[in-house]
This record gives structure tokens, sequence and C-alpha cells, in this order.
């Protein structure tokens, strides 16, 4: 089997590693390596040289893993200027697509897996990678996966049957193959929404627009006369093939505007007028009705699949971030007795590590919730010390009434999470209740009003404050918060009385559970408030450098750090 490296060349690019002899499986995303969020490592506009980028990753391997040689390596998107930058590295065997190549660059294989009609092969593709990253990580023995986003090199939407009993060569068969596109042009609409910055670069609005569209459209209504046009309008994007469509999209979006008495205009370069985009009322309910249709048109490419199989469902790509979509699946999913997963790291970070679990196909689950890097500088902790004299070892007692007092802590602990979602242990915390959020904001994040923040609590307690049984440790469902505790959870209930929730045992995060025990054991509400411990426009942070920065320049409060050098729960950092 030997060491097994996967590679993401494109945006989210990252490098996943299997070591054979720790049997551990760790993972480098290129945006917290570079400190550039959604940063690509070699297509789609990389943000420094690839070939550089290379080197920064062997060097990583190397100084933290003592691993200098490759047996296999496994690259979608990997390209730059006619060359794979799998070259870049010392391996025995090199994987893309279809084809196989020894250290010399000969070719030696050749896959007939075409992506459209398979999925059993060795071939190395874009869904089937996302499929396994998903599959692999979820406890299901057999599901349906449901691969979808807005591109890929085997289509755009693509269903799978896996199947762990069967022999490691005939456990994924795909069952549907379309180009639907869903993914653009439910972020074009983005472009149009005076409250969303524009961007203007194409993959960088593709990559941020989504998200926050979804928090945005529950402040709308759908309207009815709307629906039809913006199904015409989603179903104009079809690739018919491998065509591509983004060149029509002003195009489509003029009809869509005609159609619901709506304007939508551009300048000589393909900007939308900023005297045309859209507020208020007709924005939140052009977004709530367009989220409609993306969860109806998904709905029907899949019930049909779901109805026949009647087992459980993984939903993975770029799209299954939309926990709407998410939720409304799952529910349809249990009506059966059966249940739906949603990876940490569903997004295009994950293919790397797809990439190595669709080579290994291991038989028990395999958790990458905090397979990232462990702190980048952590040689520097001593440093930090003699720069912030106030500091104390952490009494649980007293963070949780700092908790109380409305105090906001960043924490900082273990291996960073695999994926977009802060999980606990690059994390930003406080209190739930009423007014945090907006001095959330204030102090720290800046967000935009319409984003919600998410709540973590015990798995036992869930059932307690929300409409929900079962496990959510990712975030990637919307529960209903309970009507008794929508005031005294103010700042992590949405507008439309949801909440992105995480469940934690103390297995999966000992200091935030037992933060958790400790305050129910004060009587307080055991929730916190989880947001990601980074600052608008940048990835998650991965060094002790930006998390005292952080403290410095902004206002919060106090930073918490675990690590080998601190007591069991940590050591809290302020100003003062």
């Amino acid at each position: 089997m030997g060491n097994i490296l996967g590679i993401a060349g494109s945006h989210n690019g990252a490098a996943a590693l299997y070591i054979e002899q720790l049997d551990k499986l760790v993972v480098l995303e290129i945006e917290r390596l570079l400190n550039i969020k959604n940063a690509a490592w070699a297509t789609y506009n990389p943000v420094i040289d690839p070939n550089f980028c290379s080197e920064l990753v062997i060097k990583y391997f190397k100084e933290n893993y003592g691993i200098t040689h490759f047996d296999l390596v496994r690259s979608i998107s990997s390209d730059h200027n006619n060359r794979h930058v799998a070259y870049d590295f010392n391996f025995d065997l090199f994987e893309h697509n279809t084809v196989r190549y020894d250290s010399s660059g000969e070719r030696v294989d050749w896959s007939g897996d075409t992506g459209d009609t398979s999925g059993d092969g060795w071939a190395a593709y874009h869904h089937k990678s996302h499929a396994a990253n998903t599959f692999y990580q979820s406890s299901f023995n057999n599901a349906l996966v449901f691969s979808f986003d807005g591109g890929g090199d085997d289509g755009w939407f693509i269903g799978y049957h896996l199947d762990r009993s069967k022999p490691k060569d005939k456990q994924m068969k795909t069952i549907h193959h379309s180009f639907t596109d869903l993914g653009n042009p439910y972020f074009y609409l983005g472009y149009f929404i005076k409250d969303i910055s524009f961007i203007r670069d194409y993959g960088e609005a593709c990559l941020t627009f989504a998200g926050k569209l979804m928090g945005y459209c529950s402040y709308g209504n759908v309207r009815e006369d709307w629906i039809e046009p913006l199904r015409v309008y989603y179903k104009s994007w079809h690739r018919e093939g491998w065509a591509p469509v983004e060149n029509k999209a002003m195009q489509f979006c003029h009809t869509l505007g005609n159609a619901i008495g709506l304007e939508f205009c551009f300048d000589e370069d393909r900007v939308p007028l900023e005297s045309t985009r859209l507020e208020g009322q007709d924005a939140f309910d052009l977004i709530a009705t367009s989220q409609k249709v993306f969860e109806d048109l998904f709905f029907e490419e899949v019930k049909h699949l779901i109805d026949e199989y009647k087992t459980n469902v993984c939903l993975t790509g770029g799209c299954a971030l939309n926990i709407l979509n998410n939720t409304k699946i799952r529910d349809y999913v249990q009506s059966y007795g059966k249940d739906v997963f949603v990876a940490p790291n569903s997004s295009d970070c994950g293919l790397a590590t797809g990439l190595v679990l669709d080579h290994l196909r291991p038989q028990n689950p395999v958790d990458v919730t905090y397979a990232g890097e462990p702190i980048f500088d952590i040689d520097n902790y001593f440093y930090y010390i003699g720069q912030y004299r106030h500091n104390e070892d952490v009494d649980l007692s007293k963070l949780a009434d700092e908790i109380d007092n409305n105090l906001i802590f960043g924490l900082v602990q273990g291996n960073s999470e695999h994926g977009p979602r802060a999980l606990g242990n690059r994390s930003i915390i406080c209190s739930p209740r009423i007014g945090m959020k907006a001095i959330l904001n204030e102090k720290v994040k800046g967000r935009e009003y319409y984003r919600p923040f998410a709540p973590v609590v015990r798995l036992e307690d869930v059932s307690e404050y929300f409409e929900w049984e079962g496990e959510c440790r990712h975030m990637n469902f919307a529960a209903i918060v309970k009507h008794q505790y929508r005031s005294q959870l103010a700042s992590i209930t949405h507008q439309d009385n949801t909440a992105r929730i995480q469940t934690i045992t103390r297995e999966q995060n000992e200091l935030l559970y037992d933060l958790l025990t400790e305050m129910d054991n004060k009587n307080m509400i055991p929730v916190l408030l989880n947001t990601s411990f980074n600052l608008a426009g940048k990835p998650i942070l991965n060094t002790y450098k930006d998390a005292f920065e952080v403290l410095s320049k902004t206002k919060m409060d106090k930073l918490l750090i675990v690590n080998k050098y601190t007591n069991k729960y940590g050591r809290i950092f302020s100003k003062t």
C-alpha cells in the first residue's frame, strides 16, 4: 500500500497524505498554508507559483512526518503550463483522470472508467473523489451518494451507489449522471444583491456568494409568480455536455429580469450596474424564491433514486454546504427509516482526501474532522507568553462565569478542522444570549447583519433546546430552536427560527464538552455560540501569530490556548 498522496490543485486546493506506517491520514489545506482564503495550487488562478507551492508542501511533510517518497500520487486539477505539479514529488506511480504514469512520466496504464458509467475503476475524477470522501467518513455500509456543484471533470451532478460489503473494486457504481448545474445559477444572483459586497473575479464570487445567500434567503418570502421564471433561469445553465455556459450569464439574467419585473443590467465589462443592484424586499424575496427552486430541482433530480433504493444518503460537493436543502432531504430520507450524512469537508477542500479514500476504500469510518494541520508556529508559544504577561491556567468555573458575563474568547487547540466549519479547535466562543451577535460583530467579526452564528451543544442536550434527534456533528443541517428558548438563545437563532447546530461528545472535544457541563452545573443553558476564528476575507487561522494579532487588534476579550505546554484545559491570555 505505502504512502499515498492526494493532490487537488484547483480552488480550495489541498494535499492529503496517508502514512502507512502510522495508519494515519493528514491533510494540508493550501489556504491555511498560504493564509489566503480559497487558494488554488495549480489550476484556476493559483495565488503563487505552483511549483513553489509544491516545495512548501514537500517541506511540510518532510519536517513534520519525515516523508520524502510517495508510493502513489493521485491528482485532479493539478496541471500548470501543461505539466502536473505531481512531478514535483518523488513517487513510484502517478494517477490522473484515466491515465497512470511511472516516475519518468511514461504512461503505463489506462482506465476505461469514464466517470459516467462505472466508478469501480481506479480512475481519479472530481465527483468520484467527492463521493469517496464523504461515504468513507460515514458510518454507512450502504448508501446513495449525490455529488453536485458548479464544476467537475466528470459531470456536474452525479449519483453513486456505494456498498462496503462488496470487494473493493466493486463498491462504487454510477447510477445517475447529468450536467445539471445548480451551483452557478444559485451564486450568480449574488451579483445583484446590494447587501453582498461585490467581487469582480468569477471564481472568488463563486466561493463566497453562495454561503451568504443561504443566510440571506431567510429574510424573504417565496413569490409564487417568480417560481417558474426562476426554474427557467436555472435550467438555462444546463451544460449540454462540456460546453461552457458562463458567457451567456448576462442573457440568462436579462431574461429572468424581464419575466419577474426586475432589471439586471451590466456595463461594458460585464459588471452589474450598481444602480440596478437590489435591496429590501425584492432582494430578500428573489433569494428566498431562488432557494426554493434550488431545493425543488435537486429533489426532482434524486427523488426517484431515493424511492427506488430506500437506503441511506450522502450529500457532497460544494452544493452540499446548503444546509436548508440538506435538512429537507434528511427529513424525506428519514421517512424510510434511513439517514443522511454530509461530511465536514464536502466542498473542494475535501477532494484530495477523497482521492486517498477512494484508493483505500476502508471498511471502517475514517474520522477526518480534526485531520488538519497542527498549529504552524508552536515554537513561538513562549515568545507570546513573554509578550502577554497577563496569562493564567484555565479554571472551568471561572471560564463559565466569564462566558456568562458576555466575554468573547478565541480558542486554539489541537489540529485544525478539515473543512470550512470551525468545530471547536479554531473557534471564537461566547454566550448565545440576546445581543451577543451584535457585540461579536462589532468587537471582532464584522460580518454582515444577515449572516447567522451557530451553536454548539452536548449531544445528550440537543433535543432539549432544538427540534432535533441524534448527532449533528458538523453544522450541516438546520434545526428549529424550541420556542421557549429562542429569547435566551437569540444570538444563534436565525430569522427563520433555525440554527446550524453542532453536537459534541466528550470524546470528540473534551474542553468544550466539559465547559458546557460546567455551565449546566451553574444553571446556565449549556449552549455556546461558536464561529470561526478568523477575520473577514481570511481563512480560519492556524498560527499563534494570527491569534494574538486578533487579540491585540480587535476587541476580543481573551485568547484560550491548549497545547502540550498548558494545563489540561489550556491557558488564557488577555491584553491587560
